[in-house]
């Protein structure tokens, strides 16, 4: 493992319940309402780097079946903690314990911000391979820049990535996603030169056949 993605997680671990509490009013409710939306209401998606359960509870609100886990072994004990029915497991996100289709949308706020950029492929091609229709959600730094050190209270510094709007675009298409919708956000805990790229993408078996105009006689 990367010394810095090692890093990150023994800091997300070390502040798990102070970070729960920081973060999880706080949270994009705009996003995981649109990504509900084209999931559909009580469809089985995946929150595959969830840290303590952040958004377990911003995506059940929205109407979804959460399925969820994280790396870090503090911040899942944190996530039985505070949500004991969850099902919060421990896992390696390059290789999730699913079978291929499994899910019908992917919550991926956090998923790939502190892997190497060299990992950040094959991280979402397993996601990919989990999901079997529906949209994936993902958020990155804007940015250029690979697992530089960040400030993220009260977890202290943290590795992010940071990627352009095209960059952002082209991981996703690289995957297998079509109709890539992506956003610029500014940061919530307004730190200085800090934006956010928030992305929407589906499953191209997902969209909508074009129409075919019927041949002139």
């Amino acid at each position: 493992m990367h010394p810095r993605r090692h890093a990150t997680i023994a800091a997300y671990d070390a502040a798990a319940a102070a970070y729960l509490e920081r973060w999880s009013p706080v949270r994009p409710r705009e996003d995981a309402r649109r990504f509900a939306s084209l999931a559909g209401r009580g469809a089985v998606v995946l929150d595959p780097a969830c840290g303590p359960g952040i958004d377990l509870r911003l995506l059940r609100d929205a109407g979804l079946t959460v399925v969820a886990g994280d790396r870090g072994a503090e911040a899942v004990r944190v996530g039985h903690t505070f949500f004991p029915k969850s099902g919060i497991a421990r896992w390696d996100l390059h290789r999730l314990p699913f079978t291929d289709d499994t899910f019908a949308g992917v919550w991926a706020a956090r998923a790939l911000q502190h892997l190497p950029l060299a990992e950040v492929r094959t991280a979402l091609a397993e996601l990919r391979r989990v999901q079997a229709r529906g949209p994936i959600f993902v958020a990155l730094r804007e940015g250029r820049g690979e697992l530089e050190p960040l400030e993220d209270p009260p977890a202290g510094t943290v590795y992010v990535n940071a990627v352009t709007v095209d960059e952002l675009r082209a991981l996703l298409a690289a995957a297998g996603y079509a109709a890539v919708e992506v956003e610029r956000r500014p940061d919530l805990a307004e730190r200085s030169g800090v934006a956010w790229l928030h992305a929407i993408a589906r499953v191209p078996e997902d969209l909508p056949s074009p129409r075919v105009a019927p041949p002139r006689r």
